[in-house]
Formats: C-alpha cells, structure tokens, sequence
C-alpha cells in the first residue's frame, strides 16, 4: 500500500469490536422487522436519530 502513496492505520482490536456488534444487532432488528432498504439508498454518516 505504501508503495502507492497510501497509509495503512490498524488499531489495536480492543478498539475495534465494538462498532460491529452495534451495527450488527442494528441490523439484527431490522431484519427482525423486514425493514430493507432499498439498493439506490445511498450513505449517510451525519444522520441524525
């Protein structure tokens, strides 16, 4: 990656579950309640709930 100009940032995993098991059950309950999105839904980082 270096070679390309790109820099590799990995943090130590203790810093790393938590998001995934968030998003995860996120995910989780929204499968529960088949609530999909559809496939032109684009990313929004900044939403607010």
């Amino acid at each position: 990656m270096e070679s390309k100009g790109w820099k590799t940032f990995i943090p130590p995993f203790e810093y790393t579950t938590d998001n995934a098991a968030m998003i995860g059950i996120a995910g989780y309950f929204k499968y529960l309640e088949n609530d999909f999105a559809g496939l032109d839904t684009t990313a929004s980082p900044r939403i607010h709930m």
